[in-house]
């Protein structure tokens, strides 16, 4: 019977069979059928041919429903809607304070200390920012300015339409197009196909206002830091006390 089994075998091998079909085929194991067929030299062709296969068989592994690439999918997203809730979608002026300091202080442009200038390609952050200097810190729309930078062989005006909408800035105050290769597309030419947008608004007091927040919120962080370590200090030595006490 296994004399059969391995001419079978063989001959199946030898017409580019998988080892994994054969074993399947003949009810055998994996390494009976490798250990009949490994001396069979395939040709270039079913060398080919067996690596489409196991190509195709990766992709419709793992586009099944229970693949782990899906359930981690699942998951992710089930944790993305949880947390979503915890953002109130009203949330109160200081609040809206806080976050655009923030995002001035990660993304703002701070080397000028008269201009406030504030880049991105992400229109929701445009749109935050807009909030935050509209609302909080009550810039007048004449005083707004864009600016665009994007990809020479791209379409400016196309992009500057997009960035007046998103912002609410018209386009009569927006400066003369740059056409240039971002630093933010990392040498490729199409990852930013709307460009990069600025923020300017020409104001002292709002840019060292903005200036005088990112401090306040520095030594908030510092603060707290602080005392959470003091107390954890402190914990950590009296556990010690007591644990030496009762020795």
């Amino acid at each position: 019977m296994k004399a059969e089994e391995r001419k079978k075998a063989r001959q199946l091998r030898h017409k580019g069979w998988p080892v994994r079909e054969i074993a399947k085929f003949l009810s055998c194991s994996k390494s009976s059928v490798s250990k009949w067929v490994r001396d069979i030299s395939l040709t270039p062709e079913q060398i080919e041919k067996l690596k489409l296969n196991q190509d195709r068989g990766r992709a419709k592994a793992a586009n099944h429903p229970n693949s782990p690439k899906h359930v981690w999918q699942r998951i992710r997203e089930s944790i993305v809607q949880l947390a979503i809730k915890d953002i109130p979608l009203r949330c109160d002026k200081q609040s809206l304070k806080i976050a655009g300091a923030l995002l001035f202080w990660a993304e703002g442009y701070k080397r000028v200390h008269n201009v406030v200038f504030f880049s991105n390609s992400d229109p929701d952050m445009i749109r935050l920012m807009m909030r935050f200097f509209r609302e909080i810190c009550k810039v007048t729309e004449s005083k707004f300015r864009g600016a665009l930078h994007i990809h020479p062989h791209l379409d400016g005006r196309k992009a500057e339409s997009y960035w007046s909408e998103i912002s609410g800035i018209p386009l009569k105050q927006f400066h003369k197009l740059q056409t240039a290769v971002s630093k933010a597309s990392k040498g490729k030419r199409d990852t930013l196909p709307l460009g990069t947008f600025t923020i300017v608004i020409s104001d002292v007091r709002l840019r060292s206002q903005i200036e005088g927040w990112i401090t306040g919120i520095k030594k908030w962080a510092v603060s707290s830091v602080g005392r959470t370590l003091v107390l954890h200090t402190r914990g950590q030595r009296f556990k010690s006390s007591t644990a030496h006490h009762k020795r």
